[in-house]
């Protein structure tokens, strides 16, 4: 049985000694003796005690003595380089004063054992010491581990640290001085039970509330609530009133009240959990394996936006939705609408996520390969707002994929992730735009307004935002080097996009494959076309592939009507529609025709735009002013008509149909000057009455005489 020098032990219910905590200070086997120190008795002279090393190591084969801890003060646990030069030079002239005698194993056996030892006080006249004082030395040497260092000075206790000071009627600290000897300062008051009990009434009442009132001003409130008599009686005998000062009841606050207390009674619990609560945890102590959680939520960019169809259109600020993997910070998926925060934007992101991106960006003007953006997976867990994610339809299309999670209302840090991606984003691009709001922070009065200077479309702001998602993903991030060791084994650098495809290479995510058919049905935005005889139709335009061709489905919808197909829309691109064209088989992608080409490359929300425009347009003239007096004349002239022909001579219509090209020619020899030639052809020379009517009159040519039943040729 091992029992080291300098070592703790712990003895209870024994009969040997006290119970309580004891250093072995020697093992002296030439009298089988234990020499203990009892570290619990807190005299500064403390004498040892020699036990059997027997009936000692019965004892802890009995477990009535186990091995222990001391705790050493603090003063103790000090670099060496960083104690002060007096400490060391006070600590090295103790020891010099015990070394002569501490190792002396007879003194020490003698003075563990021995109620007289004459020994200490000759050793103490050679060192011209009292004996006392020698005595304390080696005491404290003893109990704080036999080392030179236990001799250091306690300063750090110096002056009752910790403990509250007793008034003895006299005021505490320095008087006050002024400056000038012309002025006498008030007498100092001094703070008794009474005065803490009101402050600490005043702080409850004004200073530890959600009202956030000043130190100062609730100093002024418990001046008036609980010291308004000695002000009026002061003011009234002309002189200081004999009131606590504000440096006094300052100073009380904090002894009253932990900074912890006075943090949580002047803020609301949710203020409190989302900003000032410690942060000991971390968005990987969960799981750090991509896949586990995937964040979504959405911010209305800090930038105007106008439209594509003419920049004089201003549309207001777009909405962006980012989904992000919280192991990996790898942004997964992204949207840009002209939609508030919903589930039919939503809905877009997601799609975007769980599907490739090489099409998406293409659509956009950038070209990547899948492996520049490999993303095309569902989570394990959403985590989102407890918002447009928790209405019905969110829960029926996504529950069949994936597991929701719910944040508190009011609680943005338990998905801080995609919430800090938000504001790289605005500082790192959206800031730098022409009709930024910069977040509206800081706002001075009489400066520009920003939807002056926008300038950018929707589809140029989403450029930039998918060019600086890439960026994103290959960005170096100190915390995922601590987050998983494969990128170390590897020897990779700390980016989104190799921490995902190092985790996925080794098998090691949460992540399921999607189905791009699933996705389509589930997520995207549901529509109904109609099959017409130009394609199929959607909001004004036009699409057709070739499996409409090879049916001929235009040209049945031509002879047999049209009718209605179920769709679902990807909102990012007029280019092309996904159409049911059989109930019984999934979605056919269908592209845009040439004949709606205007739209080609924009988003569905200018041709939103578009039929916005055409029906203001339509309600603002519904019919023009000229066709309102060209109605009006035409029944006049239909009027006039109907009396001329009441007031002719009756005939019958066998008359009035009869000799037709005659009377033709006889209107244009009265009207006109009709010149025959020797052919036969007519020409008219217009008199100068006629000349506002008609200059020249030529006859048409004359068609095939038809045969008529009994005719030969």
């Amino acid at each position: 049985m091992e029992l080291p020098r300098n070592s703790v032990w712990e003895l209870h219910d024994s009969d040997l000694a006290e119970d309580g905590l004891y250093r072995i200070l020697e093992l002296m086997h030439d009298v089988e003796s234990v020499v203990l120190f009892p570290l619990n008795q807190t005299s500064r002279s403390v004498r040892p005690l020699a036990l059997s090393i027997e009936a000692f190591t019965e004892h802890v084969k009995s477990q009535k003595a186990k091995k222990s801890e001391f705790n050493l003060p603090s003063f103790l646990l000090v670099a060496e380089e960083n104690i002060p030069e007096e400490h060391i030079a006070r600590r090295d002239k103790n020891y010099a004063l015990i070394e002569g005698i501490v190792f002396d194993r007879a003194f020490v056996f003698d003075y563990a054992t021995k109620k007289r030892v004459p020994h200490l006080a000759e050793y103490a006249r050679t060192m011209e010491i009292d004996r006392k004082v020698l005595a304390r030395l080696l005491t404290q040497y003893w109990r704080y581990g036999q080392d030179k260092s236990a001799l250091l000075p306690a300063f750090s206790l110096s002056g009752g640290l910790g403990k509250e000071r007793r008034t003895t009627g006299n005021p505490l600290g320095s008087p006050k001085q002024p400056r000038t000897v012309a002025v006498e300062r008030a007498a100092k008051y001094v703070i008794s039970d009474i005065d803490k009990s009101k402050f600490k009434k005043a702080l409850k009442k004004y200073y530890l509330k959600k009202t956030c009132l000043t130190l100062s001003k609730t100093y002024k409130n418990m001046l008036v609530d609980s010291y308004a008599d000695e002000v009026r009686i002061a003011h009234s005998c002309g002189r200081p009133p004999l009131v606590p000062t504000l440096k006094q009841f300052s100073y009380w606050a904090k002894k009253l009240f932990n900074k912890e207390e006075m943090v949580k009674g002047r803020t609301t619990e949710n203020d409190h959990l989302r900003n000032k609560r410690g942060l000991l945890g971390s968005v990987i102590q969960d799981s750090y394996l991509p896949g586990t959680h995937f964040e979504i939520d959405a911010t209305v960019a800090d930038v105007h936006i106008v439209s594509e169809l003419g920049s004089q259109h201003l549309l207001g600020r777009p909405t962006i939705y980012i989904v992000i993997d919280r192991a990996s910070r790898m942004i997964v998926g992204m949207h840009v609408s002209l939609y508030h925060a919903s589930w039919r934007a939503a809905r877009q992101a997601l799609a975007n996520s769980f599907l490739p991106k090489a099409d998406y960006c293409k659509e956009f003007g950038v070209d990547i390969h899948d492996s520049e953006w490999p993303c095309s997976h569902i989570p394990k867990e959403l985590v989102c707002d407890n918002g447009e994610m928790i209405g019905l339809k969110a829960q029926k299309a996504l529950t069949p994929m994936t597991r929701l999670s719910f944040t508190p209302p009011y609680r943005p840090d338990c998905k801080g992730v995609v919430e800090k991606r938000f504001d790289i984003l605005n500082k790192e691009l959206i800031h730098d735009f022409l009709g930024t709001t910069r977040g509206g922070n800081n706002v001075v009065r009489g400066t520009r307004d920003p939807r002056k200077d926008a300038i950018y479309t929707l589809r140029e702001v989403t450029t930039e935002i998918i060019k600086a998602i890439l960026e994103h993903n290959r960005s170096i991030y100190d915390d995922l080097a601590f987050s998983s060791p494969l990128l170390i084994e590897n020897d990779l650098p700390p980016t989104p996009i190799n921490y995902w495809k190092v985790h996925l290479a080794k098998h090691k995510h949460d992540l399921q494959a999607a189905l791009p058919d699933e996705v389509i049905a589930r997520l995207l935005p549901p529509a109904k076309v109609s099959m017409t005889r130009s394609g199929v139709h959607f909001n004004g335009l036009y699409y057709s592939c070739r499996e409409i061709e090879d049916r001929n489905l235009a040209s049945v919808a031509r002879t047999s009507g049209q009718w209605r197909l179920e769709a679902r829309i990807d909102e990012n691109t007029t280019n092309h529609i996904y159409v049911r064209l059989d109930k019984n088989y999934g979605f056919t992608l269908c592209h845009l025709l040439p004949r709606s080409r205007m739209f080609g490359g924009k988003s569905m929300y200018e041709s939103d735009f578009m039929q916005d425009w055409l029906d203001s347009k339509k309600e603002q003239a519904p019919i023009s002013v000229t066709s309102i007096d060209d109605h009006k004349y035409r029944q006049k002239m239909a009027l006039d008509a109907k009396k001329r022909n009441k007031n002719a001579t009756s005939i019958s219509f066998n008359q009035k149909i009869k000799n037709t090209r005659q009377h033709r020619t006889d209107e244009l020899r009265a009207t006109t000057n009709m010149l025959e030639d020797s052919k036969g052809n007519v020409e008219v020379i217009a008199t100068p009455e006629s000349k506002a009517v008609v200059s020249k009159v030529v006859s048409l040519p004359v068609g095939r005489k038809r045969r008529t039943k009994g005719e030969t040729s």
